[in-house]
């Protein structure tokens, strides 16, 4: 209990002693008029009469009245037994504090719990009772989480403590239903930090708002980012939001290890912009997809091969490289193979690229039957 000055001390027994007078007084007129039964002393005494207080609330620091009209509450416990407002300067009266005790006063000044607190007592006045709080509240909002159109998912505060005050920054979430994929956020009033992002977060505006989560028919299908061989590098997702409904354009990159160079692009379904550049872009398919970025040992191509042809753009080189992906690399006697061949070719290659007849020889009696019979066992080695 936060106590008064000693002069709120010397007007409270002053204003005690004639309540209590005035008890008495009303007791034994009631008991005269017959109202009250005669051997009320006998029940325990009269009924315990209220509380009241006057004064003045105030801020602090710095000190400051409240203004006028600002709620003043009064509770025993956690009920609720009397309530009035200011007038000018801070001022409040009439603050009826019911009973029955006892119990402790506790007082909220426009809902902020006061730092003063008293026992209630029967019949008590108090005519200069100063109620402080630090500070007034800030003005808060409601936000409304809605769903368009109706049914197609749902829309969450997750932050969940409305209201808000203003540039209060409020996690929200949106979640498809089966057979539809989330669109984008609209609201009212305010501003999204990603409208485009099924989980972001919205900044109040100073006033009531509808936050929309927009829906669109479509089901929404897992990408998953995959490299070739494992330890080439990694391939990346730019647009980072799987998964993602059929027809939508997701950025992908790859980035080759120390030591390894990007080969292309491969995907179990869907299209690639350009399946030869790092940075891409990828169509999804209505169904889920793996999209490997296919890398090789920096320098490491096919030597022999590319330069049998005299260029790495050969068709017949693209055979190689994806029985090598697909067969050679999937294992550890194939790695180990390629690993070998990469060491021991480039001087076979050197050798024989500066001589016509040579290449014509390499490719006609090893490279092209190697060839031929990698894509003629292309439908066992391809499942």
């Amino acid at each position: 209990m936060i106590g008064q000055t000693s002069g709120n001390d010397f007007r409270r027994r002053r204003a005690g002693r004639l309540a209590g007078a005035l008890g008495l007084l009303l007791a034994l007129a009631l008991i005269g008029g017959g109202i009250l039964p005669a051997d009320v002393g006998a029940q325990g005494g009269p009924p315990p009469m209220p509380m009241a207080l006057a004064g003045t609330a105030s801020t602090v620091p710095p000190a400051a009245p409240v203004p006028a009209g600002t709620l003043v509450q009064a509770y025993v416990g956690t009920e609720l037994r009397g309530e009035t407002t200011t007038k000018a300067g801070g001022l409040y009266d009439n603050l009826v504090v019911l009973g029955p005790g006892p119990g402790t006063v506790t007082f909220r000044v426009a809902g902020v719990l006061a730092q003063e607190s008293i026992a209630w007592q029967s019949g008590e006045l108090y005519d200069n009772f100063t109620l402080t709080i630090p500070s007034l509240p800030t003005a808060a909002y409601n936000i409304t989480m809605a769903v368009a159109p109706a049914g197609t998912g749902t829309a969450t505060d997750v932050t969940n403590a409305p209201p808000y005050a203003e540039d209060v920054a409020v996690s929200i979430r949106a979640v498809a239903a089966t057979g539809y994929h989330f669109v984008n956020w609209t609201a009212t009033a305010g501003s999204f930090n990603n409208a485009n992002a099924a989980e972001t977060t919205f900044t109040m505006p100073s006033q009531n708002v509808t936050v929309t989560a927009n829906f669109a028919v479509g089901e929404e299908y897992t990408l998953t980012m995959a490299a070739s061989p494992i330890t080439g590098g990694t391939a990346i997702d730019l647009t980072g939001a799987s998964p993602y409904y059929e027809g939508e354009v997701v950025n992908i990159q790859a980035a080759a290890a120390s030591g390894y160079q990007f080969v292309r692009w491969q995907g179990t379904a869907g299209s690639i912009a350009n399946a030869n550049t790092p940075v891409t872009s990828f169509t999804m398919p209505a169904a889920d997809v793996t999209v490997t970025a296919v890398f090789e040992v920096a320098g490491g191509g096919c030597f022999i091969a590319t330069a049998s042809y005299g260029s790495p753009t050969a068709k017949q080189l693209d055979v190689l490289r994806e029985f090598r992906d697909i067969v050679l690399l999937k294992s550890t006697v194939g790695s180990q193979f390629v690993t070998l061949y990469y060491k021991l070719s480039p001087p076979v290659a050197d050798f024989i690229s500066g001589n016509s007849f040579l290449r014509t020889l390499v490719r006609e009696l090893l490279v092209d039957p190697m060839v031929w019979i990698v894509e003629a066992t292309g439908g066992i080695w391809r499942k």
